[in-house]
Formats: C-alpha cells, sequence, structure tokens
C-alpha cells in the first residue's frame, strides 16, 4: 500500500481556499490525504494533548508520520533538555501514546542529518535508537551518502532488515 500525504498540514495555503479558520486545517487536510508527517515533534517533543487533539480531528483510517526529536537524531546543537538519552527517548515515547492508543501511528520518522555518515559509531547508535523504542514502528532515513555507495549499500538495506528499520529515501529534486 502506497500512501500519500504532505509535511505537515499548516504550510499549505493552496489546500484551503475557502477555510474561514486556521484551527480547522487540519480537519480539511484530512479530506485530501490519508497521512501526514507531523514535523513539529522534530524540534519539540508535544505535549499529548496536542497529539490527542489531532488523532480526534482525523478521521478512524487516517495515519500519523511522527518525526524524531532532533535531539535523538543529533541535529540540536549544544544541550539537549533532558538529563539522559534515556528520559529523552521516553519522554518522546510518552507523547506518541494518543496516536498508539487510536491505531493512528503509521512509525516515526528518524531522519539523520548530513553529517551521520557510516561509522561504526553510527551504526551501534541506530542499534541503540531502535532499541529505545521497542515494538514502535520506525522508519530510517539518511542524508549522508556513505551509507549507499556500491561497497556498502547491500549491507546499509540488510541491516535495516535485520534491525526491523522502515527505509524511508528523500526526494531532493
Amino acid at each position: 500500500m502506497i500512501y500519500i500525504g504532505l509535511t505537515g498540514w499548516g504550510d499549505h495555503k493552496s489546500l484551503y481556499p475557502n477555510l474561514t479558520s486556521s484551527r480547522d486545517k487540519l480537519k480539511e487536510y484530512a479530506g485530501h490525504f490519508p497521512i501526514v508527517e507531523v514535523d513539529t515533534a522534530f524540534y519539540a517533543i508535544q505535549p499529548k494533548r496536542n497529539a490527542v487533539k489531532w488523532v480526534t480531528e482525523t478521521p478512524e483510517s487516517f495515519k500519523f508520520i511522527v518525526k524524531a526529536y532532533q535531539g535523538m537524531t543529533g541535529h540540536q546543537r549544544g544541550e539537549i533538555p533532558f538529563e539522559t538519552k534515556e528520559e529523552m527517548f521516553q519522554a518522546f515515547k510518552e507523547s506518541l501514546e494518543p496516536y498508539i492508543d487510536k491505531n493512528k501511528l503509521a512509525m516515526v520518522l528518524f531522519q539523520f542529518p548530513p553529517w551521520f555518515d557510516l561509522r561504526r559509531e553510527n551504526v551501534n547508535y541506530l542499534r541503540w535508537c531502535k532499541k529505545q523504542m521497542g515494538d514502535i514502528p520506525c522508519a530510517l532515513e539518511f542524508r549522508h551518502q556513505s551509507w549507499f555507495i556500491p561497497k556498502y549499500r547491500v549491507q546499509t538495506l540488510d541491516f535495516m532488515k535485520m534491525e526491523k528499520w522502515i527505509h524511508s529515501i528523500c526526494d531532493l529534486y
């Protein structure tokens, strides 16, 4: 099954030519698409009340792809606002509960930055991330081409299958 959706629902003005209130954007969006990426979760772990509102505003079959918090993927510069990485992952997983409870979580998207290259320490970190996420479906998107140079392409894909990562590809064109 292929689902087509957009990153977020707030920035696509052409979807809402007659909408009078920005509060109804998600409802309108869900009338056009069956899935959306929650990119706000990248910038801050969202309060549960947001997810409760969003799952309530969408049809029963609607799904959410929640982008992993930037501190989880190494994008954040400086200190993360948690005592430990374990605490950060736990807070993020708790924010997913409303999606999971309503069977609306398609997956969590771990989008790694361009400097996250193929190195043993990064492979180990991916294993650790997957362990922290438990049974939650997780997609993996690399932005550094070292993971897919001919010499390592098959190994990367085999690793992803073995670790049960969903393969996500960024199309920049």
